[in-house]
Protein backbone atom coordinates (compact mmCIF):
# COMPACT_ATOMS: atom_id res chain seq x y z
CA UNK A 1 0.00 0.00 0.00
CA UNK A 2 1.32 3.45 -1.08
CA UNK A 3 2.58 5.51 2.11
CA UNK A 4 -0.30 8.30 1.99
CA UNK A 5 2.74 11.06 3.07
CA UNK A 6 3.81 10.76 -0.45
CA UNK A 7 0.77 11.57 -1.98
CA UNK A 8 0.33 14.70 0.70
CA UNK A 9 4.01 15.96 -0.16
CA UNK A 10 3.32 15.84 -4.20
CA UNK A 11 0.18 17.88 -3.52
CA UNK A 12 2.01 20.12 -1.45
CA UNK A 13 4.56 20.72 -4.00
CA UNK A 14 2.26 21.99 -6.73
CA UNK A 15 2.54 25.92 -7.46
CA UNK A 16 0.57 28.06 -5.22
CA UNK A 17 -0.71 30.86 -7.55
CA UNK A 18 -3.98 33.18 -7.89
CA UNK A 19 -5.86 31.79 -10.99
CA UNK A 20 -3.68 28.70 -10.48
CA UNK A 21 -6.96 25.90 -10.91
CA UNK A 22 -4.72 24.74 -13.92
CA UNK A 23 -2.39 23.17 -11.13
CA UNK A 24 -5.22 21.73 -8.94
CA UNK A 25 -7.50 20.04 -11.64
CA UNK A 26 -6.91 16.38 -10.99
CA UNK A 27 -7.64 15.17 -7.34
CA UNK A 28 -5.46 13.23 -4.96
CA UNK A 29 -5.67 9.60 -4.31
CA UNK A 30 -7.98 9.43 -0.92
CA UNK A 31 -6.07 7.59 2.03
CA UNK A 32 -7.04 3.66 2.03
CA UNK A 33 -5.81 2.78 5.21
CA UNK A 34 -8.14 4.86 6.66
CA UNK A 35 -11.29 4.73 4.33
CA UNK A 36 -11.28 0.76 2.84
CA UNK A 37 -13.01 -1.38 5.10
CA UNK A 38 -14.10 -4.61 3.34
CA UNK A 39 -12.66 -8.14 3.99
CA UNK A 40 -8.98 -8.19 4.41
CA UNK A 41 -8.06 -4.72 4.35
CA UNK A 42 -6.00 -2.60 7.28
CA UNK A 43 -9.04 -0.42 8.39
CA UNK A 44 -11.54 -3.68 7.87
CA UNK A 45 -9.79 -5.74 10.26
CA UNK A 46 -9.81 -3.15 13.10
CA UNK A 47 -13.29 -2.52 12.40
CA UNK A 48 -14.06 -5.90 12.55
CA UNK A 49 -12.62 -6.42 16.25
CA UNK A 50 -15.39 -4.03 17.43
CA UNK A 51 -19.39 -4.32 18.10
CA UNK A 52 -21.57 -1.98 16.22
CA UNK A 53 -25.01 -1.54 15.18
CA UNK A 54 -25.96 -3.00 11.73
CA UNK A 55 -30.06 -2.09 12.03
CA UNK A 56 -33.11 -1.36 14.24
CA UNK A 57 -35.23 -4.37 15.55
CA UNK A 58 -37.90 -2.80 14.02
CA UNK A 59 -36.67 -3.93 10.45
CA UNK A 60 -36.12 -7.33 11.47
CA UNK A 61 -39.49 -8.52 10.85
CA UNK A 62 -41.25 -11.89 9.01
CA UNK A 63 -39.19 -11.51 6.00
CA UNK A 64 -35.46 -11.67 5.57
CA UNK A 65 -33.55 -8.02 5.67
CA UNK A 66 -30.32 -7.91 3.34
CA UNK A 67 -28.22 -5.51 4.49
CA UNK A 68 -24.48 -4.57 3.44
CA UNK A 69 -22.14 -3.79 5.96
CA UNK A 70 -18.16 -3.18 5.72
CA UNK A 71 -18.82 -4.81 1.85
CA UNK A 72 -20.05 -7.44 2.90
CA UNK A 73 -23.62 -8.76 1.45
CA UNK A 74 -25.65 -10.28 4.67
CA UNK A 75 -29.18 -11.22 5.51
CA UNK A 76 -30.89 -10.43 9.03
CA UNK A 77 -33.79 -12.61 10.38
CA UNK A 78 -35.37 -13.47 13.56
CA UNK A 79 -37.22 -17.15 13.52
CA UNK A 80 -40.21 -18.02 14.96
CA UNK A 81 -38.21 -19.08 18.60
CA UNK A 82 -37.37 -15.14 18.19
CA UNK A 83 -33.89 -15.51 17.83
CA UNK A 84 -32.35 -13.13 15.58
CA UNK A 85 -29.36 -14.25 13.00
CA UNK A 86 -27.03 -12.45 10.70
CA UNK A 87 -25.58 -14.63 8.07
CA UNK A 88 -23.95 -14.42 4.60
CA UNK A 89 -26.60 -13.60 1.96
CA UNK A 90 -25.61 -16.38 -0.50
CA UNK A 91 -26.74 -19.84 0.65
CA UNK A 92 -23.81 -22.19 1.17
CA UNK A 93 -25.04 -24.86 -1.37
CA UNK A 94 -25.57 -22.76 -4.54
CA UNK A 95 -25.41 -19.45 -3.44
CA UNK A 96 -29.00 -18.26 -4.20
CA UNK A 97 -29.69 -15.39 -1.90
CA UNK A 98 -31.23 -15.68 1.27
CA UNK A 99 -33.03 -12.75 1.30
CA UNK A 100 -35.40 -14.81 -0.50
CA UNK A 101 -35.40 -17.11 2.15
CA UNK A 102 -38.47 -18.85 4.37
CA UNK A 103 -38.17 -18.08 7.93
CA UNK A 104 -38.73 -21.34 9.58
CA UNK A 105 -39.53 -22.23 14.01
CA UNK A 106 -35.65 -22.50 13.68
CA UNK A 107 -33.60 -20.68 11.04
CA UNK A 108 -33.69 -19.80 7.62
CA UNK A 109 -34.48 -22.09 4.64
CA UNK A 110 -33.25 -21.32 1.74
CA UNK A 111 -36.11 -21.60 -1.02
CA UNK A 112 -33.84 -23.24 -4.31
CA UNK A 113 -33.14 -26.49 -2.48
CA UNK A 114 -34.49 -26.41 0.70
CA UNK A 115 -31.06 -26.10 3.04
CA UNK A 116 -32.01 -24.91 6.36
CA UNK A 117 -29.76 -22.83 8.84
CA UNK A 118 -29.34 -21.85 12.42
CA UNK A 119 -28.86 -18.29 13.46
CA UNK A 120 -25.05 -19.92 14.36
CA UNK A 121 -24.49 -20.80 10.84
CA UNK A 122 -24.82 -24.71 11.30
CA UNK A 123 -26.43 -26.73 8.58
CA UNK A 124 -29.59 -27.93 10.23
CA UNK A 125 -30.77 -30.04 7.31
CA UNK A 126 -30.26 -30.56 3.14
CA UNK A 127 -33.61 -32.23 2.40
CA UNK A 128 -32.16 -32.99 -1.42
CA UNK A 129 -29.55 -34.79 -0.15
CA UNK A 130 -29.01 -38.67 0.49
CA UNK A 131 -29.60 -39.84 4.35
CA UNK A 132 -26.53 -39.93 6.18
CA UNK A 133 -25.13 -37.21 3.70
CA UNK A 134 -22.10 -35.76 5.35
CA UNK A 135 -22.92 -32.13 4.27
CA UNK A 136 -24.55 -31.22 7.72
CA UNK A 137 -20.92 -31.74 9.24
CA UNK A 138 -18.94 -30.54 6.81
CA UNK A 139 -20.39 -27.16 5.83
CA UNK A 140 -21.33 -23.78 7.67
CA UNK A 141 -23.19 -21.22 6.70
CA UNK A 142 -21.01 -17.82 7.04
CA UNK A 143 -22.45 -16.21 10.32
CA UNK A 144 -21.72 -13.52 12.95
CA UNK A 145 -23.08 -12.99 16.98
CA UNK A 146 -25.67 -10.30 16.95
CA UNK A 147 -26.87 -9.13 20.66
CA UNK A 148 -30.52 -6.91 20.64
CA UNK A 149 -30.00 -3.56 23.27
CA UNK A 150 -32.51 -0.51 23.20
CA UNK A 151 -34.31 -1.20 19.75
CA UNK A 152 -30.79 -1.85 17.74
CA UNK A 153 -28.90 -5.02 16.25
CA UNK A 154 -25.39 -5.00 17.30
CA UNK A 155 -22.88 -7.45 15.71
CA UNK A 156 -19.59 -8.58 16.07
CA UNK A 157 -18.11 -9.62 12.67
CA UNK A 158 -14.40 -10.57 13.30
CA UNK A 159 -12.79 -13.77 14.33
CA UNK A 160 -14.68 -15.65 17.56
CA UNK A 161 -11.21 -16.11 19.12
CA UNK A 162 -10.67 -11.93 19.91
CA UNK A 163 -14.55 -11.33 20.65
CA UNK A 164 -14.62 -8.94 23.36
CA UNK A 165 -17.84 -8.68 26.00
CA UNK A 166 -20.48 -6.77 24.51
CA UNK A 167 -19.81 -3.27 26.23
CA UNK A 168 -22.49 -1.15 28.47
CA UNK A 169 -21.83 2.38 28.63
CA UNK A 170 -23.51 4.92 31.52
CA UNK A 171 -25.27 6.78 29.10
CA UNK A 172 -27.12 3.89 28.17
CA UNK A 173 -28.90 3.62 31.23
CA UNK A 174 -29.44 7.72 32.74
CA UNK A 175 -32.28 8.62 34.99
CA UNK A 176 -34.91 11.10 33.22
CA UNK A 177 -33.71 9.54 29.59
CA UNK A 178 -35.43 7.90 27.09
CA UNK A 179 -33.53 6.17 24.14
CA UNK A 180 -35.23 6.07 20.57
CA UNK A 181 -33.30 4.49 17.76
CA UNK A 182 -32.92 5.88 14.23
CA UNK A 183 -30.74 5.22 11.40
CA UNK A 184 -29.93 7.91 8.33
CA UNK A 185 -28.04 6.81 4.93
CA UNK A 186 -25.39 8.62 4.05
CA UNK A 187 -23.74 8.46 0.47
CA UNK A 188 -20.11 8.49 1.16
CA UNK A 189 -17.13 7.13 3.42
CA UNK A 190 -17.84 6.65 7.21
CA UNK A 191 -14.64 8.64 8.31
CA UNK A 192 -15.89 12.50 6.70
CA UNK A 193 -19.28 11.51 8.37
CA UNK A 194 -17.78 10.18 11.99
CA UNK A 195 -15.50 13.23 11.49
CA UNK A 196 -17.94 15.54 12.57
CA UNK A 197 -17.85 15.21 16.56
CA UNK A 198 -14.23 16.05 16.53
CA UNK A 199 -14.71 19.44 14.39
CA UNK A 200 -17.00 21.21 16.99
CA UNK A 201 -16.08 24.53 15.64
CA UNK A 202 -18.94 23.56 12.31
CA UNK A 203 -21.66 24.51 15.09
CA UNK A 204 -20.25 27.92 14.86
CA UNK A 205 -20.58 28.30 11.42
CA UNK A 206 -22.33 25.68 9.29
CA UNK A 207 -25.16 25.92 12.39
CA UNK A 208 -25.81 29.48 13.22
CA UNK A 209 -23.55 32.16 11.53
CA UNK A 210 -23.42 31.13 7.91
CA UNK A 211 -27.36 30.23 7.28
CA UNK A 212 -30.40 30.07 9.44
CA UNK A 213 -29.75 29.21 13.20
CA UNK A 214 -30.43 25.94 13.17
CA UNK A 215 -30.19 24.87 17.30
CA UNK A 216 -29.30 27.91 19.58
CA UNK A 217 -28.25 31.50 18.80
CA UNK A 218 -25.48 30.89 21.59
CA UNK A 219 -24.09 28.32 19.31
CA UNK A 220 -22.84 31.10 17.10
CA UNK A 221 -20.08 32.39 20.23
CA UNK A 222 -16.66 30.71 19.32
CA UNK A 223 -15.50 28.31 22.22
CA UNK A 224 -12.40 28.10 23.68
CA UNK A 225 -11.72 24.46 22.68
CA UNK A 226 -9.18 21.96 23.68
CA UNK A 227 -8.84 18.18 22.59
CA UNK A 228 -7.86 15.21 24.91
CA UNK A 229 -5.98 12.36 23.08
CA UNK A 230 -6.09 9.13 24.33
CA UNK A 231 -5.60 5.30 23.38
CA UNK A 232 -8.74 4.38 23.44
CA UNK A 233 -11.24 7.59 22.68
CA UNK A 234 -11.00 11.09 22.40
CA UNK A 235 -12.87 14.19 24.30
CA UNK A 236 -12.61 17.72 23.40
CA UNK A 237 -13.98 20.48 25.48
CA UNK A 238 -15.97 23.84 23.79
CA UNK A 239 -16.42 26.35 26.70
CA UNK A 240 -18.72 29.44 26.11
CA UNK A 241 -18.61 32.97 28.08
CA UNK A 242 -22.55 33.52 27.64
CA UNK A 243 -22.88 36.93 29.87
CA UNK A 244 -22.12 36.22 33.57
CA UNK A 245 -21.92 32.08 32.42
CA UNK A 246 -19.47 30.06 31.74
CA UNK A 247 -20.77 26.48 29.88
CA UNK A 248 -18.38 23.89 29.42
CA UNK A 249 -19.56 21.48 27.30
CA UNK A 250 -17.84 17.85 25.89
CA UNK A 251 -17.88 15.80 23.05
CA UNK A 252 -16.24 11.93 22.96
CA UNK A 253 -15.44 9.58 20.50
CA UNK A 254 -14.82 6.14 21.24
CA UNK A 255 -12.44 4.27 18.56
CA UNK A 256 -13.83 4.01 16.33
CA UNK A 257 -16.70 6.00 15.79
CA UNK A 258 -18.82 5.99 18.73
CA UNK A 259 -20.02 9.64 19.16
CA UNK A 260 -21.35 11.67 21.92
CA UNK A 261 -23.07 14.64 21.81
CA UNK A 262 -24.65 17.06 24.32
CA UNK A 263 -27.98 19.26 24.65
CA UNK A 264 -29.47 20.01 21.74
CA UNK A 265 -31.22 23.03 22.71
CA UNK A 266 -28.76 24.41 25.49
CA UNK A 267 -28.10 28.40 25.73
CA UNK A 268 -25.68 28.70 28.40
CA UNK A 269 -27.99 30.58 30.15
CA UNK A 270 -29.33 28.83 33.29
CA UNK A 271 -26.80 27.28 35.61
CA UNK A 272 -26.97 23.22 35.45
CA UNK A 273 -24.60 20.78 36.15
CA UNK A 274 -23.21 17.10 34.52
CA UNK A 275 -25.59 16.95 32.22
CA UNK A 276 -25.47 14.04 29.43
CA UNK A 277 -25.91 13.09 25.75
CA UNK A 278 -28.53 13.97 23.87
CA UNK A 279 -27.62 11.81 20.82
CA UNK A 280 -25.71 8.42 20.94
CA UNK A 281 -24.35 7.38 17.75
CA UNK A 282 -22.20 4.89 15.64
CA UNK A 283 -20.89 5.80 12.36
CA UNK A 284 -20.74 2.41 10.49
CA UNK A 285 -19.21 2.13 6.88
CA UNK A 286 -21.78 -0.06 4.56
CA UNK A 287 -19.40 0.25 2.10
CA UNK A 288 -16.66 2.18 1.37
CA UNK A 289 -18.87 4.79 -0.89
CA UNK A 290 -21.59 4.61 1.67
CA UNK A 291 -22.20 4.88 5.00
CA UNK A 292 -25.03 4.88 8.15
CA UNK A 293 -25.59 7.23 11.54
CA UNK A 294 -27.22 4.35 13.56
CA UNK A 295 -27.91 5.85 17.26
CA UNK A 296 -30.03 6.62 19.82
CA UNK A 297 -31.82 10.44 20.80
CA UNK A 298 -32.10 10.83 23.84
CA UNK A 299 -35.66 12.04 25.32
CA UNK A 300 -36.98 13.21 28.73
CA UNK A 301 -36.93 16.00 31.22
CA UNK A 302 -32.98 15.12 32.06
CA UNK A 303 -31.91 15.83 28.92
CA UNK A 304 -34.94 18.61 27.33
CA UNK A 305 -36.57 20.10 30.56
CA UNK A 306 -38.41 22.33 27.70
CA UNK A 307 -39.57 19.68 25.89
CA UNK A 308 -38.19 21.53 22.44
CA UNK A 309 -37.41 17.58 21.34
CA UNK A 310 -40.27 15.67 18.53
CA UNK A 311 -40.21 12.13 19.17
CA UNK A 312 -42.13 10.98 16.54
CA UNK A 313 -39.63 12.40 13.63
CA UNK A 314 -36.86 10.17 14.91
CA UNK A 315 -36.96 6.93 13.16
CA UNK A 316 -35.62 5.10 9.96
CA UNK A 317 -34.00 8.07 7.53
CA UNK A 318 -35.58 10.97 10.19
CA UNK A 319 -34.10 12.94 13.02
CA UNK A 320 -35.83 15.86 14.50
CA UNK A 321 -33.22 18.68 13.55
CA UNK A 322 -32.77 19.81 10.10
CA UNK A 323 -30.04 19.24 7.36
CA UNK A 324 -29.30 15.51 8.64
CA UNK A 325 -30.75 13.74 5.30
CA UNK A 326 -31.48 14.11 1.73
CA UNK A 327 -35.18 14.63 2.11
CA UNK A 328 -35.21 18.75 1.60
CA UNK A 329 -35.51 20.26 -1.98
CA UNK A 330 -32.46 21.46 -3.25
CA UNK A 331 -32.83 25.49 -2.89
CA UNK A 332 -33.28 24.82 0.71
CA UNK A 333 -30.09 22.63 0.89
CA UNK A 334 -28.23 25.67 -0.96
CA UNK A 335 -29.91 28.26 1.35
CA UNK A 336 -29.82 26.43 4.45
CA UNK A 337 -26.69 23.61 4.27
CA UNK A 338 -26.63 21.37 7.43
CA UNK A 339 -24.10 18.53 8.15
CA UNK A 340 -25.62 16.15 5.61
CA UNK A 341 -24.90 18.90 2.74
CA UNK A 342 -21.38 19.12 4.22
CA UNK A 343 -20.43 15.75 4.78
CA UNK A 344 -21.42 14.42 1.11
CA UNK A 345 -20.76 17.49 -0.51
CA UNK A 346 -16.95 16.35 0.15
CA UNK A 347 -17.66 13.93 -2.48
CA UNK A 348 -18.03 9.45 -2.08
CA UNK A 349 -14.36 9.41 -0.55
CA UNK A 350 -12.61 12.36 0.90
CA UNK A 351 -9.28 13.48 -0.36
CA UNK A 352 -7.05 14.08 2.50
CA UNK A 353 -3.90 15.74 0.78
CA UNK A 354 -6.22 18.46 -0.88
CA UNK A 355 -7.19 19.39 2.58
CA UNK A 356 -5.45 22.38 4.37
CA UNK A 357 -5.94 22.03 8.18
CA UNK A 358 -5.55 24.49 10.73
CA UNK A 359 -5.42 24.59 14.54
CA UNK A 360 -9.40 23.94 15.03
CA UNK A 361 -9.02 20.78 13.35
CA UNK A 362 -6.69 19.47 15.78
CA UNK A 363 -9.50 16.71 16.34
CA UNK A 364 -10.08 15.40 12.95
CA UNK A 365 -6.36 15.12 12.99
CA UNK A 366 -6.43 13.22 16.60
CA UNK A 367 -9.02 10.53 15.34
CA UNK A 368 -7.29 9.79 12.09
CA UNK A 369 -3.79 9.09 13.85
CA UNK A 370 -5.38 7.22 16.48
CA UNK A 371 -7.77 5.10 13.89
CA UNK A 372 -4.51 4.92 11.52
CA UNK A 373 -1.58 3.45 14.82
CA UNK A 374 -4.87 1.15 15.72
CA UNK A 375 -5.44 -0.25 12.03
CA UNK A 376 -1.85 -0.83 11.95
CA UNK A 377 -1.52 -2.78 15.55
CA UNK A 378 -4.11 -5.01 14.62
CA UNK A 379 -1.99 -5.49 11.28
CA UNK A 380 0.67 -6.26 13.02
CA UNK A 381 -1.10 -9.04 15.47
CA UNK A 382 -1.44 -5.93 18.69
CA UNK A 383 -4.92 -7.39 20.03
CA UNK A 384 -7.27 -4.18 20.41
CA UNK A 385 -7.63 -2.19 23.57
CA UNK A 386 -11.13 -1.35 24.43
CA UNK A 387 -12.15 1.89 26.37
CA UNK A 388 -12.46 1.35 29.89
CA UNK A 389 -11.65 -2.19 29.71
CA UNK A 390 -12.96 -4.89 32.00
CA UNK A 391 -15.44 -2.66 33.73
CA UNK A 392 -18.98 -4.03 33.47
CA UNK A 393 -20.26 -0.51 33.16
CA UNK A 394 -18.13 1.80 31.18
CA UNK A 395 -18.03 5.62 31.64
CA UNK A 396 -18.45 8.61 29.77
CA UNK A 397 -17.14 12.15 29.74
CA UNK A 398 -20.06 13.98 27.51
CA UNK A 399 -21.99 16.48 29.50
CA UNK A 400 -23.14 20.03 29.72
CA UNK A 401 -22.03 22.57 32.99
CA UNK A 402 -23.31 25.34 33.12
CA UNK A 403 -22.11 27.90 36.54
CA UNK A 404 -22.27 31.75 36.99
CA UNK A 405 -18.70 32.75 36.33
CA UNK A 406 -18.13 36.64 35.77
CA UNK A 407 -15.21 37.86 33.90
CA UNK A 408 -11.98 39.14 35.77
CA UNK A 409 -10.26 41.84 35.72
CA UNK A 410 -7.39 40.40 36.64
CA UNK A 411 -7.30 37.70 34.05
CA UNK A 412 -8.13 36.88 30.30
CA UNK A 413 -10.91 35.66 29.94
CA UNK A 414 -9.89 33.06 27.95
CA UNK A 415 -7.68 31.72 30.14
CA UNK A 416 -10.29 31.91 33.10
CA UNK A 417 -12.71 29.86 30.58
CA UNK A 418 -9.76 26.83 30.10
CA UNK A 419 -8.95 26.91 33.74
CA UNK A 420 -12.83 26.42 34.56
CA UNK A 421 -13.01 23.73 31.57
CA UNK A 422 -9.88 21.97 33.20
CA UNK A 423 -11.26 21.93 36.81
CA UNK A 424 -14.90 20.57 35.27
CA UNK A 425 -12.91 17.42 33.66
CA UNK A 426 -10.32 16.83 36.10
CA UNK A 427 -13.75 16.49 38.44
CA UNK A 428 -15.67 14.20 35.89
CA UNK A 429 -12.24 12.26 35.51
CA UNK A 430 -11.95 12.00 39.33
CA UNK A 431 -15.95 10.97 39.38
CA UNK A 432 -14.46 7.20 37.48
CA UNK A 433 -13.45 6.04 40.70
CA UNK A 434 -17.15 5.28 41.36
CA UNK A 435 -20.10 4.03 39.15
CA UNK A 436 -23.80 4.90 38.50
CA UNK A 437 -26.11 7.16 40.88
CA UNK A 438 -22.73 7.91 43.16
CA UNK A 439 -20.62 8.82 40.07
CA UNK A 440 -23.30 10.89 39.20
CA UNK A 441 -23.81 12.63 42.91
CA UNK A 442 -20.08 12.49 43.10
CA UNK A 443 -19.50 14.86 40.14
CA UNK A 444 -22.55 17.02 40.26
CA UNK A 445 -21.60 18.05 44.47
CA UNK A 446 -17.69 18.90 43.50
CA UNK A 447 -18.83 20.84 40.17
CA UNK A 448 -20.98 23.37 42.11
CA UNK A 449 -18.17 24.18 44.30
CA UNK A 450 -16.49 25.84 41.70
CA UNK A 451 -18.57 28.85 41.30
CA UNK A 452 -16.77 29.56 45.11
CA UNK A 453 -13.71 28.71 44.27
CA UNK A 454 -11.51 31.45 44.35
CA UNK A 455 -9.26 30.45 41.82
CA UNK A 456 -12.06 31.32 39.27
CA UNK A 457 -14.29 34.26 40.94
CA UNK A 458 -13.22 37.12 42.68
CA UNK A 459 -14.33 36.85 46.58
CA UNK A 460 -17.02 39.70 47.90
Amino acid sequence: MEDYREIIKEWRQRPNETYGGYHLADRPAPDPELTETGPRTPAGEYWRRFWFPICLSEEVTNRPLRKRILSEDLVVYRDGEGNCGLLHLHCSHRNMSLEFGIIEERGIRCAYHGWLYDYDGTVMETPGEPAGSPLCEKVKQGAYPVQEFQGLVFAYMGPMSEIPDFPMYDTFDLDGHELVPYRLSYPCNYLQVAENTMDPIHTVYLHTLVGETQFEETWGITPVLKFNDGETGLYSTLTYRVDDMIWVRTQQTVFPTFSHVGAFWETGKDEKYFVRSSITKWTVPIDDTNSMIIAWRHFGPAIDPDGKGKRDEVKIESVDFEGQTEARDYDEMQRNPGDYEAQVSIGPIARHAAENLGKTDQGVMMLRNRLRRGIRDVANGKPVVHYDGDKPIKNLYTQDTVMPIPKRDDMDDDELMAAVAEEVMRIVREGDNFAGAEREAFIIENLKKIKSDNRFVVGE
